[in-house]
């Protein structure tokens, strides 16, 4: 009866021995997913255009205007335009009537006729003294007499020429430019004073653009340079034009100090002044040159760099050490940065013989990623064994290049890159500190993943040992290590260990 026992007991040793084996290997990850080569992100050297533009937001102005105003004092006869006529330079925009001054007139002239018979008269009298050898003092008071109906005569031409000036009217006013009509202040009949102003001309066919530039930008801005224009209000068309004015002094908003910067629209068909605009001003800008995304430069106090692939046979260069990670077990895969370490493991739900070690990671320790270690002993199983096999992240090295202008996306290369060259994109691996874990009468939880060891960008968290619980079930899934630098060491361990059932 005991041998009987001791058979079934066996058996069922046996038997808890293979189902937690098999859940082991259920739970194990893919080799080849957990070792698959992680693509480095690179781009290709390619030609191209870079434009460094400054931005600014306002709307569209007519700065040409004009005014007609009057010169002389005088009633208007005729307004010849309303409001939105359009007109041309010299155009006649109001004539005015001549001042009513006919019987001022006539009364003059009447005045002038009387004085040209009295100088008849005077003539005469001199005449006639100066032949009958009348007394010297008679001759010269005659004389006289002559002369003064003269200037008389003189004097009254004059007042009647004045009157006749004083009946012309002014001379009609005209438009001073081209464009339309936007106000008229006066009309048919009226007194138009000296200086008035009597109409305003706009010319709507020739609007600028007046934009804020921030403080910080204006200086690159120079009067000629080449500006895109767009209207919030026809969004489906550009306009083009050029900087024809800065402003000499800013308006502060907000601690920061704008400037107004004027762009003339070299064409202005559809545009109407006071539209919202946004102007781009091109301030710079190279054609067909050598250009690689702007994130793949990097700034090492003055010196240029970027990192490209490296060759079959090199070794990879540090480009930003790895930080190390921290957790609850050790992780397995050593690189100059120790892993983050595992969860630690839970126990089965049920009573049972102790769990299996935990199996170590995959990797030698060179290269990309480093190897794991022997997994710890299980309390009544056996020790994983160490994993085997190389990481598989490309290498990559770091040159120094020179560069030139960038915009917002792409950096110019002046030296140490050639057309068609591939640069690395900086890519961010991120990786959490622990699996969700999985226990349960199907199974306990398993181990945790450890950090890889260092590579040519100072590796990427790897994979640790797993730690067998208790009879039908292992232990937790830990977290990732962080990614190391330089050439892997040994792990630091395999996953938990599964704590011993309470069974026999």
């Amino acid at each position: 009866m005991m041998k009987k026992k001791k058979v079934a007991l066996l058996s069922i040793g046996a038997a808890a021995v293979v189902t937690a084996g098999l859940l082991v290997y259920a739970y194990l990850p893919d080799k080849s997913n957990a070792l698959a080569e992680i693509p480095l992100n690179t781009a290709a050297v390619t030609k191209g255009d870079i434009v460094v533009s400054v931005t600014g937001a306002g709307s569209v102005t007519a700065p040409r205007t004009g005014k007609v105003k009057t010169k002389d004092s005088g009633k208007v006869l005729k307004v010849l335009v309303k409001e939105g006529d359009v007109v041309k330079k010299g155009q006649t925009l109001i004539t005015f009537e001549g001042a009513d001054l006919s019987d001022n007139l006539r009364q003059e002239k009447n005045n002038l006729a009387n004085l040209e018979l009295d100088l008849e008269d005077k003539r005469e009298q001199y005449h006639k003294l100066a032949d009958s050898g009348a007394p010297e003092d008679q001759v010269k008071s005659s004389k006289r007499s002559l002369d003064k109906a003269k200037t008389d005569i003189e004097n009254q031409k004059y007042k009647v020429a004045s009157v006749e000036e004083s009946m012309v009217p002014p001379a009609p006013l005209t438009a001073t430019i081209d464009g339309t009509v936007t106000a008229v202040n006066i009309s048919d009949g009226e007194k138009a004073m000296d200086g008035s102003e009597l109409i305003d001309i706009t010319d709507y066919s020739n609007l600028s653009a007046v934009v804020q530039v921030d403080e910080l930008d204006v200086p690159s801005i120079e009067l000629g340079m080449p500006a895109t224009i767009k209207l919030d209000a026809l969004p489906d068309k550009k306009y083009q034009g050029k900087v024809s004015a800065i402003a000499n002094e800013g308006t502060s908003s907000n601690g920061v100090s704008l400037f107004d910067v004027t762009v003339d629209l070299t064409d202005s068909k559809g545009a109407r002044a006071g539209m919202s605009a946004e102007v781009s001003i091109t301030t710079a800008e190279k054609k067909d040159v050598l250009t690689v995304p702007i994130e793949a430069v990097r700034d090492r106090n003055g010196t240029y760099m970027v990192a490209v692939p490296a060759t079959s046979g090199e070794v990879g260069t540090g480009v930003d050490p790895g930080t190390a990670g921290t957790g609850q077990v050790p992780g397995s895969a050593g690189g100059a940065a120790p892993g983050t370490e595992g969860s630690s493991a839970d126990s089965g739900s049920t009573p049972g013989a102790g769990g299996r070690g935990g199996f170590g990671g995959a990797g030698s320790g060179t290269g990309a990623y480093g190897g794991g270690a022997r997994g710890t002993r299980g309390g009544m199983g056996q020790a994983g064994k160490a994993g085997t096999g190389a990481g598989t992240t490309p290498a990559q090295r770091m040159i120094t290049v020179e560069v030139g202008l960038h915009d917002e996306s792409r950096m110019e290369i002046t030296s140490g890159l050639k057309e068609g060259d591939q640069v690395v994109i900086p890519t961010v691996i991120s990786s959490g500190n622990s699996a969700a874990a999985q226990q349960g009468q199907g199974g306990g939880s398993f181990g945790g993943f450890g950090g890889f060891g260092g590579g040519a960008t100072g590796g990427i968290p790897g994979t640790g040992g797993f730690g067998a619980g208790g009879r039908n079930g292992g232990g937790g899934f830990g977290g990732s290590g962080g990614a190391g630098t330089g050439t892997g060491s040994a792990g630091t361990g395999g996953g938990g260990t599964g704590t011993r059932g309470g069974g026999q």
